[in-house]
């Protein structure tokens, strides 16, 4: 089976399959091709060529069937500047950018303008930040703590001393609670 280089011309985004044409076979279109994923039963990844996109396939002798391997770059599509063997990076179609790495132990997470950020627990919102620049934290059933190297804490245990706390008046007694307390 003879390694081909090839442009992909059509998607079938739910089978997961391509059709490519051959530059160097006077453009002869493919039949449909699976892309060749990382996982597809208990771990799932999903990836699937652009339209125009320069791919390796593997082809039988005749050109009848075969698989997309993977995307190739070239001059006309170079690999991300700044990349190192350490660094795994995906950068989106819309500029998002997601790059991992291993030799500093850092993941970077750079969003574009108007995109928004949420993480789930339990099917359940826990941490959002969107286009206004927002970070929301929530535990709905649960709490939020603070924990640092001199101070342990709860954002309600925070609320409760802050909703119950009296001040000494300075002519005797003692002034109410807060008006209006926090929910």
């Amino acid at each position: 089976m003879p390694f081909k280089a090839a442009i992909v011309t059509q998607q079938d985004v739910a089978s997961g399959r391509v059709r490519v044409r051959f530059p160097d076979h006077d453009n002869m279109q493919s039949h449909w091709l699976s892309v060749i994923q990382r996982g597809t039963q208990n771990e799932k990844d999903f990836w699937m060529p652009d339209v125009g996109e320069q791919v390796a396939v593997l082809m039988d002798e005749h050109y009848e069937d075969g698989a997309v391997l993977g995307a190739i770059y070239s001059s006309v599509d170079p690999p991300p500047g700044g990349m190192t063997a350490d660094k795994r990076h995906l950068t989106t179609k819309d500029s998002a950018i997601f790059e991992y790495d291993r030799n500093q132990h850092k993941l970077t997470i750079t969003l574009p303008a108007g995109a928004t950020m949420n993480v789930q627990v339990n099917g359940s919102q826990a941490i959002s930040f969107d286009s206004s620049g927002n970070l929301n934290f929530q535990a709905p059933a649960g709490d939020i703590n603070f924990v640092t190297s001199e101070h342990a804490d709860s954002v309600n245990s925070i609320i409760d001393k802050y909703n119950t706390h009296t001040h000494t008046d300075p002519q005797g007694g003692s002034v109410g609670t807060p008006t209006p307390t926090m929910p």
